[in-house]
């Protein structure tokens, strides 16, 4: 996953970047939310939207769109869409649209 070149409007995120998004989900990912108790890695931003790739602890990914508000929020934000594997993960980010 860390040699994959991701194709526009989705980039790579240095880790400084990947950092400060996972910093934010996990302020935002409420008990109540289905990301809550998982670790996050960012991998991904849509520089279109915003939305962020991670993959979680329990091998799994999601496409998350955080609302930067610095607070738990109520489900069902952030937004997410829970992937299984890469090649979910890879289509999604070929169907997405903003």
């Amino acid at each position: 996953m860390n040699d994959v070149d991701f194709r526009e409007p989705w980039s790579r995120l240095d880790a400084e970047h990947g950092q400060s998004f996972e910093n934010e989900a996990h302020v935002e990912v409420a008990p109540a939310h289905e990301l809550h108790g998982l670790a996050l890695r960012a991998l991904a931003q849509c520089q279109g939207c915003d939305n962020v790739v991670f993959r979680a602890s329990d091998d799994t990914f999601a496409i998350v769109h955080l609302t930067w508000s610095r607070k738990p929020e109520a489900p069902p934000w952030p937004l997410t869409t829970r992937l299984g594997g890469f090649i979910a993960v890879e289509a999604a980010m070929d169907q997405h649209q903003h």
